[in-house]
């Protein structure tokens, strides 16, 4: 009985003396590369759809139009080539030639449709009449105008000066 346990133990002791337990490398020798394909929709809801086929008919509502148009309109008067006139409407102070001399005239005119417009609103739902309107909205314009920007003041004899802006 001694001889199969004395051999039992001695093959065991074999056996895990000469196994050795294999190595295994986790890095790799190049980065894990992941190709993701990420698709993100941003979707604003309103309460009215409105049509968005062109950049000319996305802004029906003239508010809506003149904050879209209103970065190049202060670029304009920054650059004193139109100014806010007495009748609340904007006037091109310096006729520019060209393709931007166009786009001038082409946003002015934009701009100045969509005032009328917002005005004749007012009026009506004030009971007012348009000139007086345009009064109001010609003085809060130079009231807001920053300085050095062209304002049309009409004086205590009736007359109009363009001036720019002191403060």
């Amino acid at each position: 009985m001694k001889f199969p346990l004395a051999f039992a133990a001695l093959a065991t002791g074999l056996l895990l003396a000469s196994c050795s337990a294999p190595t295994v490398n986790l890095a790799t020798p190049q980065p894990i590369k992941v190709d993701i394909a990420v698709r993100l929709d941003v979707y604003q809801h309103a309460k009215e759809a409105v049509k968005q086929s062109t950049p000319a008919s996305r802004a029906t509502d003239p508010a809506e139009a003149r904050r879209n148009r209103m970065a190049d309109i202060q670029t304009f008067k920054n650059s004193r080539l139109v100014g806010e006139g007495r009748d609340a409407l904007l006037a091109i102070r310096v006729d520019t030639p060209g393709d931007y001399g166009d786009f001038i005239r082409k946003t002015v005119d934009a701009e100045n449709a969509d005032r009328m417009a917002l005005m004749k609103f007012e009026a009506e739902k004030q009971k007012m009449s348009l000139p007086q309107i345009q009064s109001k909205q010609a003085s809060l314009a130079a009231k807001l105008a920053f300085k050095g920007e062209w304002i049309e003041l009409v004086k205590d004899d009736g007359t109009a000066e363009w001036m720019q802006k002191e403060e």
